[in-house]
């Protein structure tokens, strides 16, 4: 097995709209927006070479940690907490997992992080140290009218108060909606307080809308003219990720969020998406049963980590 630290764009774009299980976590743009936004990030996919087929990547950011006289490099794939795992044409055995698991632990004075995505479970042997994790899947491949019917009973009502009071949902169509959008994140995390977890400046939010990407949806709910919350769900493949969410607390009784959901569903729904993810939920009770209201189901996954 040829590991190779140096990996061409070109290949691992390829690779990314080939790759079945693939996310716009995967994609290149994504690495460079975290690498440009983070001060001490670099791009560093990793590709993997044996005579089993074409190469298999790693998609990653690395930073070089310097403690005392020691220097190593830590690889996360992908940052921040978001899916990574290997990319490859087709499904990967257990045997190559296993080699590319192997030539991966080789890479002297390296450590890092794996988010193994729903689609491709990795089953990492040691030295890899294993954590359970969580998301929510809506499956799709059907007609709205079909996921919307697996709605409970709550939320139905809420979407409908929503369109009754006037909300309305439309995609972000300039930098101004971007800054409103950032807006109402700094009110959500405050909100939040010490549950906010990793806080974004206004510049990422601006670099991702900025590549003007059909897979980059900034989608906004409006009432009485004012943006009262928006969500971001990233494209890619099949999959549609619900990635980031904002919103206002004095507009709560006109269900903005909820509507968000469901005209992105309606919209997935008629392009032929397979599943929308909804995120893992931290934990929190409340936000758990606002996915399961949609029909969400919990599935369970795997990150990884390991030290050489």
């Amino acid at each position: 097995m040829m590991v190779q630290l140096s990996v061409s764009r070109e290949l691992w774009q390829r690779l990314a709209q080939q790759c079945p299980w693939a996310t716009f976590f995967h994609t290149p743009a994504w690495a460079e927006t975290i690498a440009a936004t983070f001060p001490g990030f670099r791009v560093a996919a990793i590709a993997f070479v044996d005579d089993a087929g074409s190469p298999v990547i790693l998609p990653a950011v690395a930073q070089t940690k310097q403690r005392l006289l020691r220097t190593r490099i830590e690889y996360k794939s992908m940052e921040p907490g978001v899916y990574g795992g290997f990319l490859a044409e087709q499904p990967l055995s257990r045997a190559r997992i296993q080699a590319i698991a192997a030539a991966l632990c080789s890479l002297k004075k390296s450590s890092g992080r794996i988010i193994e995505t729903p689609g491709m479970p990795l089953n990492l042997p040691e030295p890899f140290v294993a954590k359970p994790l969580t998301t929510h899947l809506i499956p799709l491949g059907r007609p709205y009218a079909e996921v919307a019917a697996g709605f409970s009973r709550g939320q139905k009502s809420n979407i409908n108060q929503a369109l009754h009071k006037a909300v309305q949902v439309r995609q972000a169509q300039t930098e101004q909606d971007i800054e409103q959008y950032y807006v109402l994140y700094r009110e959500t995390l405050s909100r939040w307080g010490s549950a906010r977890g990793q806080v974004y400046p206004i510049e990422f939010f601006m670099r991702l809308y900025g590549q003007r990407d059909q897979g980059v949806q900034f989608r906004l709910a409006e009432a009485e003219d004012t943006i009262n919350a928006g969500i971001v769900v990233l494209a890619w493949q099949r999959t549609l990720v619900y990635w980031h969410g904002s919103s206002r607390q004095d507009y709560f009784k006109f269900y903005p969020n909820n509507v968000l959901h469901a005209k992105v569903l309606e919209w997935a729904c008629a392009h032929g998406f397979s599943c929308y993810d909804m995120g893992p939920s931290m934990g929190l009770t409340g936000v758990e049963r606002f996915k399961q209201s949609f029909g969400a189901q919990e599935h369970r996954m795997t990150a990884y980590r390991w030290k050489t």
